[in-house]
């Protein structure tokens, strides 16, 4: 990949679109463009770390709200705060599509386990969409206030939703877009959702007054139980793939729980503003963290110690997801940029 070069994609309609993406390298106390002075967009402080690379993917017209990558890390599916979904082809860098929907802040953009769906929260209704096409096929609509948060089950047959707003959980079945459930009971403003790997529930986090987490039975809907009210909001929640860990965003405390017996493992002190989101790396390992701060910080899972802080983005960093090979994290921000680290140097 040649480290300084753009691409222009003629979309449908009026809207055209550009990719640059200029390649840095970190190495010891600061970043250089190709041995440069330094970029004011990328200032990095990593200390005595192993060289990481970065590329910025930019021409984006709205803040970057949500990312996913499908499981065999051929897509990356960002949603922007100007009310698109975009597909970029990753080997390429080359925009698939980009579809008008709306897009809710600091929402999920869900893919199921299968590549073929996404699901994003627009508005009150939660959208269906084929990855291929981007084709809307189903608006799963029965929320009375905007949805927070997604998240499909394993088996990509099941969507849950929730709303901070109408303090709600819905259930629906992805095919036929029908309602399954409504969870609304002694329910706090829930904004997290995820599903543990075995599909046989999901656990909620809420903000507000309540700020607990709930674990659900996935097959009867039943609560199984609450944790204690946290310090601080909840604002993102991820279980580590071999279904062992609970990992949290609590206000700025990275918490993680063992998933068997919700005894609490380890509480770190991460940035000094709060933690907007949260992603899990495929090996178990890491957990990543992006703050208002702008920057994202990695800790290892095992014992809690912080293994890097990436710095870069200008304004919040509001999204994070890993490659499935865990060697890439892409990030989005405020500053309209999705950043796409190589971090296969501290991954040895």
């Amino acid at each position: 990949m040649n480290n300084h070069f753009s691409r222009l994609k003629k979309l449908s309609g009026p809207v055209t679109f550009f990719l640059t993406v200029a390649c840095l390298v970190y190495s010891g106390e600061s970043a250089r463009a190709n041995g440069s002075a330094p970029n004011p967009y990328m200032v990095a402080q990593t200390g005595a770390s192993p060289s990481v690379t970065v590329e910025n993917l930019t021409g984006f017209q709205g803040i970057i709200i949500a990312l996913n990558v499908t499981p065999d890390g051929k897509y990356l599916a960002v949603a922007t705060a100007d009310n698109q979904i975009t597909l970029i082809d990753v080997a390429n860098q080359e925009v698939v599509y980009s579809q008008r929907s709306p897009v809710n802040n600091f929402a999920d953009l869900a893919v199921s386990a299968d590549g073929q769906w996404l699901a994003i929260a627009a508005d009150n209704n939660v959208d269906i969409r084929r990855v291929e096409d981007g084709m809307r096929v189903k608006s799963l609509a029965g929320h009375t206030e905007k949805v927070s948060g997604v998240a499909f089950s394993p088996d990509g047959e099941t969507v849950v939703s929730v709303s901070g707003g109408d303090r709600t959980i819905r259930i629906w079945e992805r095919e036929s877009g029908n309602l399954v459930q409504t969870l609304a009971d002694n329910l706090g403003p829930t904004t997290s959702v995820v599903f543990s790997p075995n599909g046989d529930q999901f656990i909620t986090g809420a903000i507000g007054q309540d700020r607990t987490i709930k674990f659900w039975d996935a097959n009867t809907f039943q609560l199984l139980g609450t944790s204690p009210k946290q310090p601080g909001f909840i604002n993102g929640l991820a279980v580590t793939p071999d279904g062992r860990k609970l990992v949290g965003a609590v206000r700025n405390f990275v918490k993680a729980w063992d998933l068997a017996d919700a005894k609490e493992l380890f509480t770190v002190k991460g940035p000094s503003l709060e933690i907007n989101t949260i992603a899990v790396s495929p090996n178990n390992r890491w957990v990543a963290t992006a703050n208002k701060e702008g920057t994202i910080m990695i800790f290892d899972l095992v014992n809690g110690k912080q293994v890097n802080t990436l710095r870069g983005h200008q304004g919040w960093v509001l999204s994070l997801v890993f490659s499935p090979d865990g060697n890439t994290l892409y990030s989005g921000a405020e500053d309209k940029i999705v950043k796409i680290w190589d971090l296969s140097a501290i991954a040895r």
